[in-house]
């Protein structure tokens, strides 16, 4: 006897049962949504009012529409202002780089940075004030948080259901799912914030009679400030992440593009909205970030998302707290106490021997930047007679440095070289204190990274078609302001009071010296890599192929076939030899460039340089300092070289000509080179003094000078010396 009493008696142990017993939650569902939508209108329209105001006047209206080097300096200004100077340049540089992808990529890009920009202001309108009720009001935070751990569980792509169901596909949809998904840890992160402050710091406020809005505003929010940023980071960081997703919702930006390049399989597309996503996330995570952490971007994202239900423990790690950054550096010295206002201390001055080398450094940059405006060329264009056929042949014509048939981006390169260690040499005169990269070393690699250029131009080969072409002046007068540059500046290096904020470790380093042998592989993939493909149909006709058509033509004079059916004949075999013939020039053919081969020369004394910044020649800090500078140079050099062939055909090509994959991983060697450098240099800082330190007024102890850091005279490492005058 069944224990079921349906119509078709189905056992209960048969799975087809549970169709008797149907719950019809997904009918319930679209019922209520199908009532909201019908008699809630006006509330789903006022809803989305700031997404759609936002979205068709700031993204659509503005963003998109602002020219492209409007943009690139509103955003240099932004990271200038929040950030630093090095930052901003950073963002310029990597915004050019979006752009110079093609239009496409730009307008996507602009999208990008706008839908973000809004998802990110709106948490903040909406997340700060709710974190800062719920850590003042316990009854607000009771409601909150079931609320933000219920929305902290879902599934990223549960959060589009409703958004297309009430708003439909489209920005506004997926600007609001981004928005909910990433809202919750800036209100916990605010809320704890507030929560954190000292309870007796607060009832010392309220004791001396400050209202509540002032507690609030001079109290509790200066003191939960690195809980608000690290809160607002971590937002940007979990929307960025969601471009992808939101993408299938039909928004715009670089992760359409992304979706229909794994839609269609297009690897170019895909490798080139890729590389525009990565470069626009570093960018708003660097400007986010109230300092520069120590962790790479997929890192931070990583753990962001690993956060997203306890983002408390991120105030704790020193990558998203900028304040436990701050706390890292300790006094050098022991004896002088940090807190005493005698322990500031003053960047010790600039003497005759570094200002002479200051001095030389400026004149080999001036003559790097003048450069510039000489001639580079004359006859013919020694790198447009590649990509250019007009270029190959121009008797009696000479161009200058930034002219596209001149120097191009070889000289553009080498003129920003200069210009930087001008600046360099400038700020150091001016107040001693410099910077990072305004400091000798920054000095070194620009000179070194300029004068590798200018020689780059000088060794490349023209094309075996350019017929007359020779060297102008502007490429002497630039190897002549690079080797000045140069020499200044290593003996800038030399005699400058500079040393590590910490003590080199006492034994050789493997990082350096594995990074440069890594840029050495690519340097030699590189050379064997393509660095030009022409196939323009001149260039596609061997004379095998042209003896097929001089056959044709004779047979047609002959009256052996019609002339119709032997232009038909001609077309084909055309045809056929542009698509099966083309031609592939490689960094060390003869009929190319030969830039592969001094790539490589290039790469191999950055890695020897990079192995005596690891100490592989010998340890002390002078001697490394000088090997990572040169190591960063040497990569300044090749990626500039990199740069400077991919950027000057961009400029002028005829069609069906363009430039290889060689330059990029040339330019990826470069990249190693700098990378190993940068891990020794980093941590050098011009040196303090200090004087007149009173240690015991009421004891028969007189004043203490000390300098910190100071540079050994000889020139051959670095000591600590404390002076006590007695």
């Amino acid at each position: 006897m069944s224990l079921i009493s349906t119509a078709d008696q189905v056992p209960v142990t048969d799975n087809e049962v549970l169709d008797e017993f149907t719950i019809p939650f997904g009918s319930w569902t679209e019922e209520s949504v199908n009532w909201i939508t019908l008699n809630l209108e006006g509330l789903l329209d006022a809803i989305a009012w700031p997404f759609e105001f936002l979205i068709d006047n700031f993204v659509e209206g503005f963003l998109v529409d602002l020219p492209w080097l409007w943009l690139v300096g509103i955003m240099f200004l932004v990271a200038l202002l929040v950030r630093n100077f090095t930052v901003a340049v950073g963002t310029a540089a990597g915004l050019v780089v979006c752009g110079l992808l093609g239009n496409e990529y730009w307008e996507e890009t602009a999208r990008t940075i706008g839908l973000i920009l809004v998802a990110v202001l709106l948490c903040v309108i909406i997340g700060i004030p709710l974190g800062i009720l719920a850590g003042r009001i316990d009854a607000v935070w009771g409601v909150l948080r079931p609320t933000l751990d219920a929305m902290q569980v879902i599934h990223s792509f549960v959060y589009l259901l409703p958004f297309i169901y009430f708003w439909g596909v489209g920005a506004v949809g997926a600007t609001m799912a981004t928005m909910i998904f990433a809202l919750p840890p800036l209100i916990r992160l605010t809320n704890l914030g507030i929560r954190q402050v000292p309870e007796d710091v607060v009832e010392a406020a309220r004791a001396y009679g400050a209202p509540e809005r002032r507690v609030l505003t001079d109290v509790q929010l200066p003191l939960a400030r690195p809980a608000i940023m690290t809160g607002i980071n971590q937002t940007l960081l979990l929307a960025f992440s969601m471009l992808g997703v939101a993408a299938i919702m039909g928004a715009g930006g670089l992760g359409r593009l992304l979706f229909r390049a794994l839609g269609q399989q297009d690897v170019s597309l895909a490798a080139s909205s890729g590389l525009a996503f990565f470069i626009l996330a570093v960018i708003l995570d660097r400007i986010a970030q109230t300092e520069v952490g120590h962790t790479n971007l997929f890192s931070r994202i990583t753990t962001a998302w690993k956060s997203r239900r306890e983002p408390e423990v991120l105030l704790d790690d020193p990558a998203f707290n900028a304040e436990l950054r701050k706390g890292d550096t300790t006094p050098a010295d022991p004896t002088i106490d940090a807190d005493d206002e005698g322990a500031e201390g003053s960047r010790t001055p600039v003497g005759a021997p570094e200002r002479a080398a200051i001095i030389t450094s400026i004149v080999g940059g001036a003559l790097m930047v003048v450069s510039l405006f000489l001639t580079w060329a004359n006859d013919a264009s020694k790198l447009t007679g590649y990509s250019r056929r007009s270029d190959q042949e121009l008797p009696g014509e000479s161009f200058a440095g930034w002219a596209a048939e001149g120097g191009s981006w070889f000289a553009f390169g080498v003129t920003a070289m200069g210009i930087f260690v001008i600046l360099a040499a400038v700020r150091v005169l001016v107040s001693s204190a410099g910077g990072r990269w305004l400091s000798p070393d920054g000095a070194l690699l620009a000179a070194v990274g300029g004068l590798i250029t200018a020689v780059g131009y000088f060794v490349t080969s023209p094309s075996p078609l350019t017929v007359g072409y020779s060297d102008g002046i502007g490429m002497w007068v630039a190897i002549l302001g690079g080797v000045i540059a140069s020499a200044g500046a290593l003996r800038w290096v030399q005699v400058a009071p500079y040393g590590p904020r910490r003590p080199l470790k006492p034994k050789i380093v493997a990082a350096p010296i594995v990074l440069g042998i890594t840029g050495v592989i690519f340097a030699v993939v590189s050379m064997f890599s393509m660095w030009a493909l022409d196939e323009r149909a001149d260039a596609v006709i061997t004379p095998e192929i042209q003896a097929q058509i001089d056959e044709v033509v004779r047979a047609a004079a002959a009256g052996e076939i019609d002339s119709g059916p032997a232009g038909s004949e001609i077309l084909r075999i055309r045809a056929q030899a542009a698509t099966a013939e083309r031609l592939v020039v490689d960094g060390k053919s003869s009929d190319g460039p030969g830039l592969g081969i001094w790539t490589l020369i290039f790469s191999a004394a950055g890695a020897v340089a990079a192995a005596g910044a690891a100490g592989a020649f010998g340890l002390g800090d002078r001697r490394q300092w000088l090997g990572g500078a040169f190591a960063m140079g040497a990569g300044t050099g090749v990626l500039l070289i990199a740069v400077g062939w991919v950027g000057s055909l961009a400029r002028a090509s005829d069609p069906n000509f363009t430039s290889g994959v060689g330059a990029m991983i040339g330019g990826i060697a470069g990249f190693m080179l700098l990378a190993a450098g940068n891990i020794v240099i980093a941590g050098f800082e011009r040196s303090q003094v200090y004087g007149d330190l009173v240690l015991d007024s009421d004891s028969n102890q007189s004043t203490q000078s000390s300098a910190r850091a100071s540079t050994d005279p000889a020139g051959t490492d670095d000591a600590v010396r404390t002076t006590v005058a007695t």
